[in-house]
């Protein structure tokens, strides 16, 4: 069982095609009209949080990791000197960094020349810069840290947070991820690897799957601890109940399925619940042939013919990669908060081999109870999150 001071979740921001607005998110997550993905970020002006010339010296993926994390101090109702400096913390992930800038200024070089090429890309193209821009916006001195585990980062991060503050090490935690754009290279590479969806809809285990969207955009939550949050009347939106890291130690492409089956249960147990309370799976799917499989026999092995009712994010917001598991810790602190959780929409044909419950048509109330969130990523690197109402 998770050890130490109990952890909550008392503020969540997030940047994405939804805009930047909470209620607007989740309005959109849970049930949007069945459509194809569009993954663009829309109504966010990084002028809002940054100077000008922070905004001309950094890529836009660090802008979204300042933009979520000011919106989720917001959301918390807390201004960045609630908390001795020494001991608040940024803990975010991300993976490819800062893509856009790199390859703008490599048409620069090829272009003007070297004398064109900006003095500021060392710095806003090393991933760890978000973290440490985070830091400096908010004047906090504490643990300030980018993991980079692609797919799994986001999750790893808020798992992380939460030990920071358990520990006793921190006292208030930004963790979340953040994802720029794919630039054209990459986006050839994924879709030579034939995980991309030609269609342009994601269609988490359904029969008709072929493939994910990239997402941008960056989400983040508050961490702080339970008597802290109590002491200053803070609305909480979950507990953080426990977290399970794992690698497949195999393929660095496709997963076996056992690491994710380890990784459930290392969660289950660190949160000291029986599988059978877990009332939700926020599942990682993708919307690949192969990841759903895999996903789903891993819930069966964990939770037998009957797993908990599931569903998939990924299908509206498309898949921001290193952020995508922060985003998903956004929606299963939202599920347990409102006791509503996000459906897979209304045109759903369910792949009947997988022998799922999923979540269609409206949003379906659950609950109250636990929420599995799963995150499963390139490498083989596995995180899984399981986040509860307090008891």
């Amino acid at each position: 069982m998770r050890a130490g001071r109990r952890v909550v979740v008392t503020g969540l921001g997030q940047v994405s095609a939804s805009g930047t607005d909470l209620d607007a998110f989740w309005r959109w997550v849970t049930a949007a009209d069945p459509a194809p993905v569009s993954t663009p970020v829309t109504g966010f002006d990084p002028r809002q949080f940054l100077t000008t010339k922070a905004v001309r010296r950094s890529d836009p993926f660090a802008r979204y990791g300042v933009g979520a994390a000011r919106l989720a101090l917001a959301d918390a109702a807390l201004e960045p000197g609630a908390v001795e400096p020494r001991r608040g913390a940024v803990v975010l992930s991300t993976v490819y960094g800062a893509l856009e800038s790199l390859e703008s200024e490599r048409d620069l070089l090829q272009a003007e020349g070297p004398e064109a090429v900006s003095p500021n890309l060392p710095v806003a193209s090393c991933e760890n810069v978000v973290a440490a821009m985070v830091s400096a916006d908010l004047g906090w001195r504490g643990p300030s840290r980018l993991i980079v585990t692609a797919c799994a980062g986001g999750t790893h991060a808020v798992s992380e947070g939460a030990d920071l503050v358990a520990s006793g090490r921190a006292d208030l935690v930004v963790a979340g991820g953040t994802q720029g754009r794919i630039t054209p290279v990459l986006m050839a590479a994924y879709t030579n690897l034939r995980v991309l969806s030609p269609s342009g809809w994601v269609r988490p285990f359904d029969r008709r799957r072929d493939g994910f969207v990239f997402a941008e955009g960056a989400a983040a939550l508050i961490l702080e601890p339970l008597e802290a949050a109590q002491a200053r009347g803070a609305r909480i939106y979950a507990e953080v109940l426990g977290s399970g890291h794992t690698n497949d130690a195999a393929s660095l492409v496709s997963p076996t399925g056992t690491g994710a089956v380890e990784c459930i249960g290392d969660a289950i147990d660190d949160a000291g619940i029986d599988p059978a309370e877990v009332v939700h799976v926020n599942a990682h799917g993708t919307g690949t042939l192969v990841n759903d499989l895999r996903e789903a026999e891993a819930l069966h092995e964990v939770f037998g013919a009957r797993p908990p009712a599931v569903s998939s994010i990924k299908r509206v917001l498309g898949h921001a990669a290193g952020a995508s598991g922060a985003f998903e810790a956004v929606a299963a602190a939202l599920t347990v908060h409102t006791g509503v959780a996000p459906s897979l929409g209304t045109d759903v044909e369910p792949d009947e081999a997988l022998d799922l419950d999923l979540i269609t048509g409206p949003p379906r109330r659950v609950g109250p109870g636990p929420v599995l969130s799963n995150s499963f990523g390139l490498g083989g690197h596995n995180g899984c999150l399981i986040l509860g109402p307090v008891r």
